[in-house]
C-alpha cells in the first residue's frame, strides 16, 4: 500500500470519527436541554430525552433543516449510533431487572396480581381487536404476511406499563411510602415481568411463524432463564460475600458482570426472541442485596441515562416523522389508538382496583399511573418496526401514544389530590 493511500485511510477514519463524535455531543445535548424542560414543568425526564430524540429526526430537524439533519446522521452514522443505542437499551434491560424486588410485593401480591392482569388483558384484547379494524381500514399498516403478528404487538403495546417511569413519577412526587405509591409499584413490577413474558411470545411467534414452533424459542427461554436465575445461586452467592467483606465492587468483578449482560443478551438473541430478554434476565439474576444493588445501580445510571440511551432515542426518531400524520385519516387513527390505549389500561385497572376494595380516589391514582407507558413502549414498538410486524407510519402513531399517555399521568394526579404541593395532606 503507498503512502498516500494509507494517509487517505487515516484521513477517512479521523474524519468518520470527528462525525460520530459530533453527532454524539449534540444528540446528548439536546437530549439534556429537553429533559431539563419537562422536568422543570413537572414531567419525567426521560420523557423530554425521547422528545429531544423525536425532534433531531424528520419530525423537526429533518423538516426545517433536511440538509442539516443528513450531514449530521448520514453516511451511516446513525448506524453507529444505533449500535450504541442497542447496548444502552440491553443496559437499562439489565437494570430494569435489577430494580424488580420481592419485597415490592410484600402484604399485597395476592391484589396486585389480580389488578395487573385486569390491566394487561383489558387492553390487549381491546388493542388486538383495534389492529384488525386498521387492518381493513389500511392494509399497509401492518406489512407482514400475517396481521395477527402485528395484531399482537398492538396489543403488547397497549398493555404495557413503564415501570422505571412509574417508579420515577412516585419518587418525584414523594409517593413512594403512600398506600397508593406501594401498591402501584406492585403492581407495575407484576405488569413488567408479564409484560416482557408476553413480548418473548410475540416475538418467538412472529420469527417462528407458528404457535407450534414458537414453543422452541420459548422454551430455551425458560432453560436460559432457569440457569441464570437458580444455577447461577452460587456465584450470587460469591458476590454478596466479595462485596460485604471488600464494601465494593472489584474491576475484575465489575467486568465479568459486563461480560455476563452482553453474553445473557447474544444467548436469547441467538435463541430467536430477542437480546433485551437476555438482558432484562440478567438483572433478575442478580442477588437482592440493597446495598449491594444500590452501589450496581449507581454505577451503571449516569452512563446508560445520560450517554447510550440517548443514542436509542434518537435512532427511534429517526424513524419517527409526525409531519406525516397530519393527514386526516392518519389523525383519525391517531385519535383511535390513543383513546383505546387510555380506554383499555384505565378501565381494566380502575375495574379491578375497586372490586378489590381499593378507595375510588386511589383507583382512579393507580388507573393513570398504570396508563404510563414511556420509553418501554419505544422498545415494544421498534421491535415490531424491525421484525416488520407495523410499517413506520404506525410506529410514529405509537410513539404519539406513548408520549402522551405518559405527559397525561402527572395532570391527571394534580386534579385527584396527588400534586407534590399537597401531598402532606393526602
Amino acid at each position: 500500500m503507498s503512502m498516500f493511500a494509507t494517509a487517505s485511510i487515516k484521513v477517512t477514519a479521523t474524519t468518520e470519527t470527528a462525525a460520530v463524535f459530533t453527532a454524539l455531543a449534540i444528540v446528548i445535548m439536546v437530549s439534556q436541554l429537553f429533559g431539563q424542560v419537562l422536568a422543570r414543568l413537572g414531567q419525567p425526564r426521560v420523557m423530554g430525552e425521547i422528545l429531544g430524540g423525536i425532534a433531531l429526526g424528520p419530525s423537526l430537524l429533518g423538516w426545517i433543516a433536511p440538509n442539516l439533519e443528513e450531514q449530521l446522521f448520514g453516511g451511516g452514522i446513525i448506524d453507529e449510533l444505533s449500535l450504541l443505542g442497542q447496548l444502552g437499551l440491553a443496559m437499562f434491560m439489565y437494570l430494569v431487572g435489577l430494580e424488580l424486588r420481592p419485597s415490592m410485593l410484600r402484604g399485597q401480591a395476592a391484589l396486585a396480581l389480580r389488578i395487573s392482569l385486569s390491566g394487561i388483558v383489558v387492553p390487549m384484547a381491546m388493542g388486538i381487536a383495534l389492529a384488525y379494524g386498521l387492518n381493513a381500514w389500511d392494509t399497509s399498516l401492518f406489512p407482514g404476511e400475517r396481521t395477527l403478528d402485528g395484531a399482537l404487538f398492538m396489543g403488547t403495546a397497549m398493555a404495557i406499563t413503564a415501570f422505571p417511569v412509574l417508579a420515577c413519577i412516585l419518587k418525584e412526587r414523594g409517593l413512594q411510602e403512600h398506600k397508593i405509591g406501594s401498591l402501584s409499584i406492585a403492581c407495575a413490577a407484576i405488569d413488567d415481568l408479564f409484560s416482557w413474558v408476553i413480548l418473548a411470545g410475540v416475538v418467538a411467534f412472529a420469527r417462528s411463524g407458528s404457535a407450534i414452533a414458537c414453543l422452541i424459542p420459548l422454551g430455551l427461554t425458560a432453560a436460559w432463564a432457569f440457569v441464570l436465575l437458580v444455577l447461577l445461586r452460587p456465584a450470587k452467592r460469591y458476590l454478596v460475600k466479595h462485596f460485604e467483606h471488600q464494601k465494593e465492587i472489584s474491576p475484575l468483578v465489575q467486568g465479568a458482570l459486563f461480560a455476563g449482560l452482553l453474553i445473557s443478551s447474544v444467548v436469547t438473541d441467538q435463541i430467536g426472541v430477542h437480546l433485551i430478554f437476555g438482558a432484562f434476565l440478567w438483572g433478575l439474576a442478580m442477588p437482592r442485596h440493597n446495598e449491594l444493588q444500590t452501589r450496581m445501580e449507581t454505577k451503571l445510571e449516569t452512563v446508560v441515562m445520560r450517554l447510550l440511551l440517548p443514542m436509542f432515542f434518537v435512532a427511534s426518531g429517526l424513524e419517527t416523522e409526525l409531519t406525516k400524520l397530519g393527514r386526516g385519516d392518519l389523525l383519525l387513527i391517531t385519535a383511535l389508538v390513543l383513546g383505546v390505549a387510555v380506554a383499555g389500561k384505565y378501565s381494566g385497572t380502575w375495574a379491578s382496583a375497586r372490586l378489590g376494595g381499593v378507595p375510588e380516589r386511589d383507583a382512579q391514582a393507580l388507573a393513570w399511573l398504570a396508563n404510563t407507558r414511556g420509553m418501554t413502549e419505544l422498545v415494544v414498538l421498534n421491535v415490531g418496526l424491525k421484525l416488520g410486524a407495523i410499517n413506520a407510519t404506525l410506529f410514529g402513531i405509537g410513539v404519539v401514544m406513548a408520549v402522551a399517555t405518559t405527559l397525561m399521568t402527572g395532570p391527571m394526579l394534580d386534579r385527584l389530590g396527588f400534586a407534590k404541593s399537597r401531598l402532606q395532606t393526602v
